[in-house]
């Protein structure tokens, strides 16, 4: 039975076998990381070992590697393996049932969106499940938050509920402190803004465009901003401007998590530095290639693969995200020895593509949209190299000096070597799911 807070009065403690094994599972992780680098190296190469042997004795998987997975290490044996687009992600999972070894515990199913909108569904087991979770407080601690303290959570992936939000309840043995969650869609950005300074909290965790949001209606409305300590951000990039932002206005820094659905957690924000993520090497190996598929030199842009390590059930293996980012063997901010991500830029979708075949990530953010005018929604999509389209909506048909701020703010924001079509629409034509680009770049 679970305890009550009452139970961590008494002495001696009886603790739950769960919650022992989420305290195992974080001291592990951590272990991983701060230990040195010849632990996790070994612990992955036996991992990923177990992985290709099991899948070599699957039909469906000869199919789509053949030969090539060799009889070389296995680190060698990865390197040589085909790259998997998430449409080789979803053929593979619909050409078998799931099947895994029976220590992994039961299979679920999950589906995700990603950032293009086209779903797929796949499976997860339960042991792979605590993995993905556990390496969340494992950043608890990494992080240094005090869980004993209130927790907001603004997100759109929870049902619609009753009142402002829905009080949640942590593990009283490992996050006693009250968690208010909030749905997102169910309110304005105004209301947001209102909601988290009528009632501050320690800790927030929203993504970082509806944090965006939030900042700009905090100055808008002229209201008195909370202070906070950290606040866990997650789903899309965030550019240095935001951070800056959040610490003017919220006194807190950003630690951002960068994650898949397929594979869970792939790396965590440096504690000491925002320009570094720590790649999860108890979850995940990394690898940044070019366009040969071939490793880059470090601090070199590339495209970021991930092998989920425990993802038996609907495995992900050289999975590519359409993410760029630089690798480190590592952690230039505060010298740990696991590998380390910098420029984490996001999806090539949503980049813009330099003159020196650099990519970048640029952002007008909602502050910069609303300076020009009373826009309800606003998307700019780029038309070819050097041009844009900038969709809007609002109320009453945009006047000319409207039209020129837009224009220059535009111009300031991406770079005036680029032209914007400027269009007022009813409604922008958003893709299905959830989530809204406001940014669309060329693919490469």
């Amino acid at each position: 039975m679970k305890p009550d807070h009452h139970a961590l009065l008494a002495w001696p403690h009886q603790v739950p076998a769960p919650v022992m094994q989420t305290l195992a599972d974080a001291h592990y992780i951590r272990g991983m990381e701060l230990g040195p680098p010849h632990w996790w190296q070994q612990w992955q190469k036996e991992r990923l070992a177990e992985l290709l042997r099991w899948l070599a004795t699957k039909d469906w998987w000869q199919a789509w590697a053949g030969s090539r997975q060799g009889s070389f290490s296995p680190i060698e044996a990865l390197s040589g393996l085909p790259i998997m687009l998430r449409e080789d992600f979803r053929a593979l999972i619909a050409a078998h049932a799931p099947e895994v070894p029976v220590e992994h515990g039961n299979l679920s199913t999950y589906s995700t969106s990603g950032s293009t909108g086209v779903p797929v569904t796949f499976w997860r087991t339960e042991m792979a499940l605590r993995i993905n979770t556990n390496h969340y407080w494992a950043d608890h601690q990494r992080q240094g938050r005090d869980l004993t303290k209130q927790l907001s959570v603004l997100t759109a992936g929870q049902a619609a509920h009753d009142g402002t939000h829905r009080n949640q309840t942590g593990e009283p043995w490992l996050h006693p402190g009250q968690q208010l969650v909030r749905l997102t869609t169910q309110f304005t950005l105004e209301e947001h803004a209102l909601w988290l300074c009528n009632d501050p909290v320690a800790y927030l965790a929203t993504p970082p465009g509806t944090l965006t949001g939030i900042i700009a209606m905090i100055e808008e409305l002229g209201i008195e901003a909370p202070k906070l300590l950290q606040i866990m951000t997650h789903g899309q990039t965030v550019s240095p401007e935001l951070r800056q932002r959040t610490r003017e206005v919220l006194g807190a820094s950003i630690r951002d998590r960068y994650s898949c659905e397929e594979t869970g957690p792939i790396a965590f924000q440096c504690p000491e530095s925002d320009d570094y993520y720590h790649c999860c090497v108890g979850n995940v190996v990394v690898e940044v290639v070019g366009g040969d598929n071939q490793p880059l030199p470090e601090g070199t842009q590339g495209t970021v693969l991930v092998t989920g390590l425990h993802q038996w059930a609907s495995p992900a293996i050289r999975y590519e995200l359409g993410d760029i980012a630089c690798f480190h063997a590592h952690c230039p901010g505060c010298g740990v020895t696991v590998p380390t991500l910098s420029q984490l830029l996001g999806r090539k979708h949503i980049l813009l593509r330099m003159k020196d075949r650099s990519w970048r990530y640029v952002q007008p953010l909602a502050r910069d949209w609303l300076k020009c005018a009373t826009f309800r929604e606003y998307r700019l999509v780029q038309t070819n190299p050097f041009s844009f389209r900038a969709e809007f909506v609002m109320d009453h048909p945009i006047s000319t000096s409207e039209v020129d701020a837009l224009a220059n703010m535009l111009s300031k924001c991406i770079g005036p070597e680029f032209s914007f079509e400027l269009i007022q629409l009813d409604a922008i034509p958003w893709p299905p799911g959830r989530k809204r680009q406001e940014f669309v770049g060329l693919m490469p």
